[in-house]
């Protein structure tokens, strides 16, 4: 009752008037509040429906350079794994056969080593004739030159373990799928196992098409999963196709180490600014509208002085004021229903 007696008289003393006297108990019983104006940069977004997907750059498949069967898998889908993990052991027939083979040729080197050596010093006794040293030589030579080879075609499978082959991890992520099982028989070049990366994945946000002329490539991005965490990410491809089951384009966002905020298959959110602008801003709630013209209240000392202003445009919640302000001064945003209802009656 008495905040009432208080601000009827209030309006009384200010009646007719284009400037309120304001007290310290006046403000504290009207709850107003004051912003003071300075030139900022305003952003004005929208959010997006979209869905976290593999990135397929940074993805590879695992498979046996040759025909053999799966010895002992390490790991299982959903592992997280490091570049050079054990991944697989595949047991090769062919591996064993090469491997054979070189354990035969060191013996038939070994033979052909001694030969030589008696060759040599028989010639050298003058007890042989040269061209049974030279022939010597040569065998030692052509054997030597097959080891060789074989040794190189052994490594060329890559990391050998006995007559198996051991498949590590080529990169950081996780085992995204996996067809692997013990015993089973590995063809050459089938995908047994899919490792991707997550230090970046992909976020498909759908735009309607009217959006995406405020949308550049390398503009920043916040990505929002369910429970309301966020992450930045960078906008990397503007799909021109319109996609046909939803008629809108789609928009590709970049998150660099997005930890355990947004996962693959995951629905998310989009924020991205669609209109950035610097000017004097001033939050909307703070305009009077009368008759056509938009007005501020400013607070002058212990005053509240109004005054006509001209908007531009408005960005979210925010107004430009294109004339009637200057930076640094003081406007009311709050408590400016009850001076609107003084100077203009309680209809308005």
């Amino acid at each position: 009752m008495k905040f009432v007696v208080l601000f009827i008289l209030f309006l009384f003393a200010n009646i007719y008037s284009q400037e309120i006297n304001l007290t310290k108990d006046i403000e504290n019983k009207l709850n107003l509040k004051t912003l003071k104006v300075k030139n900022i940069q305003e952003v004005q977004t929208k959010i997006y429906p979209a869905k976290v997907v593999d990135n397929p750059t940074l993805s590879f498949e695992v498979s046996s350079p040759v025909d053999g069967i799966v010895e002992k898998v390490f790991v299982k889908q959903g592992d997280i794994v490091k570049k050079g993990s054990m991944l697989l052991k595949v047991y090769s027939p062919q591996i064993a056969n090469i491997q054979s083979n070189i354990q035969m040729t060191k013996v038939r080197l070994k033979t052909a080593e001694d030969v030589l050596q008696r060759e040599e010093m028989l010639y050298k006794e003058e007890v042989i004739p040269y061209s049974r040293f030279y022939s010597a030589k040569i065998e030692y030579e052509k054997i030597k030159g097959e080891l060789d080879a074989l040794v190189k075609a052994l490594k060329s499978y890559g990391e050998i373990e006995g007559n198996s082959i051991i498949l590590r991890s080529k990169i950081d992520g996780f085992v995204a799928e996996s067809k692997a099982i013990n015993g089973m028989p590995v063809p050459v070049g089938d995908s047994i196992m899919k490792i991707h990366s997550y230090r970046v994945v992909w976020v498909e946000a759908m735009v309607p098409f009217e959006d995406t002329k405020f949308i550049k490539i390398g503009q920043k991005a916040k990505v929002i999963n369910p429970e309301g965490e966020k992450v930045e990410g960078k906008i990397t491809l503007i799909n021109h196709e319109l996609d046909p089951k939803t008629s809108r384009n789609s928009v590709r966002v970049e998150v660099y180490e997005p930890g355990e905020v947004v996962k693959p298959n995951m629905f998310v959110n989009v924020e991205i600014p669609i209109y950035s602008q610097k000017g004097l801003f001033i939050p909307y709630q703070a305009v009077v509208n009368h008759n056509g013209k938009n007005f501020v209240f400013v607070k002058q000392s212990s005053k509240a002085v109004l005054r006509e202003v001209k908007l531009g445009k408005k960005v979210g919640s925010s107004v430009e004021v294109i004339s009637g302000l200057k930076e640094g001064e003081e406007i009311v945003i709050d408590g400016v229903i009850f001076l609107k209802a003084h100077l203009f009656g309680g209809g308005e």
